[in-house]
């Protein structure tokens, strides 16, 4: 069996274990043995994972051997290489780079989880689900700095630019992408309403018909070796389906809430996605822009969840259903706080995002690397 899909089944016994728990302490040590567990299966990796790791081990044992005028010109970033530099001078072993990733990412994205969203739980196994935590588990540099960005949220909400500046440029010392953020900081005082979904809709139909012509005028102009990428066909549509469903149905869910900073932000982040995903997608090198802003649906998936399946007295699904049948809404509003009703909702959730993940992958598979020390 496909080896995500264990650690997959792992995780959702962990999530009910968590849910069914009435006492905050266990809760607690449960959801960061649930980080703990996932740390030690990223921990154990091979470069056999994919020709990412197998490049990052190849100048882990590399950059030892630069000059200081050599590391601020090497292909990664300053901070990656410091960070090799500095572990290579103090171990022996490779594996001190895989967990020393491990332990910025992870960590990171696990804190954010438990003061962004009220089911800090959810959204770890959100995180899982949604394919995020194989992205870091191969793409190191990236999502360590989507990790340190988790920073800057605070400073985006509070408006205060030059610390939100400073947690950037750290993550720029790992991912230089990460400069794509100033974005959210620019648009996070916009109002939103139906008029924005419209505009940005129209905005992602005309990137998705117009972009990649203007990106093959512009590479050709700017950066002709990079020509031949924007030839492929670079799929997403999967992607670009769920961005917009969870856009509208957050837009519908939690409208009364968007003034919020927990529910602005990640609204946000995912609007941003979906608009600009079909132009990155017509070039190989914007993926990861939009990977910066799909970290949103994390926190959104525990935001939604709460809203729909926990919520009994603001909650426009049960108002939807009393619209159609008020005998209906009272039935189901009497199965709210029944551990079966929990269970299944749980288990209604994830088994969305697991086909969807499922067909993200179109065919391809993540197996467990052979494990070695």
């Amino acid at each position: 069996m496909n080896g995500y899909y264990w650690i997959y089944l792992a995780m959702l016994g962990l999530l009910f274990w968590y849910e069914f728990t009435r006492q905050p302490d266990r809760k607690k040590l449960i959801y960061y043995g649930a980080c703990g567990f996932l740390i030690l299966l990223y921990a154990v990796q091979d470069g056999s994972v994919s020709i990412d790791i197998a490049e990052y081990m190849r100048q882990y044992a590399v950059i030892p051997e630069l000059s200081f005028p050599q590391m601020l010109t090497h292909k990664f970033e300053i901070g990656y290489v410091l960070l090799c530099r500095i572990l290579a001078l103090l171990f022996d072993s490779e594996r001190a780079l895989v967990l020393a990733m491990a332990l910025i990412i992870l960590p990171l994205f696990a804190r954010s989880f438990r003061q962004e969203t009220e089911d800090p739980m959810v959204a770890l196994m959100a995180f899982l689900a949604l394919g995020m935590y194989l992205h870091a588990i191969i793409f190191w540099r990236q999502l360590a700095a989507m990790a340190i960005l988790t920073f800057s949220y605070r400073y985006i909400r509070q408006r205060k630019l030059i610390p939100f500046l400073l947690v950037m440029l750290a993550a720029m010392c790992f991912h230089r992408a990460a400069v794509v953020f100033l974005g959210l900081y620019i648009v996070y005082r916009v109002p939103i309403s139906k008029w924005l979904l419209a505009g940005c809709a129209v905005l992602s139909v005309v990137l998705g018909a117009f972009g990649k012509p203007i990106i093959r005028f512009g590479i050709a102009v700017i950066y002709p070796r990079y020509l031949p990428h924007t030839l492929e066909s670079l799929g997403g549509g999967t992607l670009l389906a769920l961005l917009w469903a969870v856009t509208l149905l957050a837009y519908w869910v939690l409208k009364d809430r968007l003034n919020e900073p927990a529910v602005r932000l990640p609204f946000l982040m995912i609007l941003i996605a979906a608009t600009i995903q079909p132009i990155c997608f017509a070039f190989f090198w914007w993926l990861r822009i939009v990977l910066f802003f799909r970290i949103g649906l994390v926190p959104m998936t525990a935001l939604l969840y709460t809203a729909m399946f926990r919520d009994t007295e603001h909650n426009r699904l049960l108002l939807l259903i009393g619209s159609i049948s008020p005998g209906a809404r009272e039935r189901v509003q009497g199965w709210y706080g029944k551990a079966w009703f929990r269970a299944a909702t749980l288990l209604a959730l994830f088994a969305v995002l697991f086909v969807w993940y499922v067909s993200e992958l179109e065919g391809g598979r993540y197996v467990m690397a052979p494990v070695t020390f």
